[in-house]
C-alpha cells in the first residue's frame, strides 16, 4: 500500500461548500440590507427555511419511496 504524504487531506467538496457558504452569505447580508429587519428577526427567518429543508429531508431519508409520508410516521 502507498503511503500518503503528512498534512491535510481535504474532501473533493470541501471547497466547492466553501465557495457556496461565501456566495449565500454574500447574497444574504446584500438582501438582509436591503430589509427593516433587524437581527433576531432576520435569524427567525434563516431558522424557518433551515427546518423546512430538514423536514423534507428528514423524510426522504425515513420514508425513501414515499417523502410526503410525514418523518415522525411510522
Amino acid at each position: 500500500m502507498a503511503e500518503r504524504a503528512p498534512g491535510l487531506r481535504l474532501h473533493s467538496r470541501a471547497m466547492l461548500v466553501q465557495r457556496a457558504h461565501g456566495e449565500l452569505a454574500g447574497l444574504i447580508s446584500e438582501w438582509w440590507g436591503k430589509q427593516d429587519l433587524t437581527v433576531i428577526e432576520l435569524v427567525g427567518i434563516l431558522l424557518q427555511e433551515t427546518q423546512a429543508i430538514h423536514k423534507y429531508a428528514l423524510r426522504a431519508e425515513r420514508h425513501p419511496d414515499d417523502p410526503d409520508r410525514k418523518a415522525d410516521e411510522e
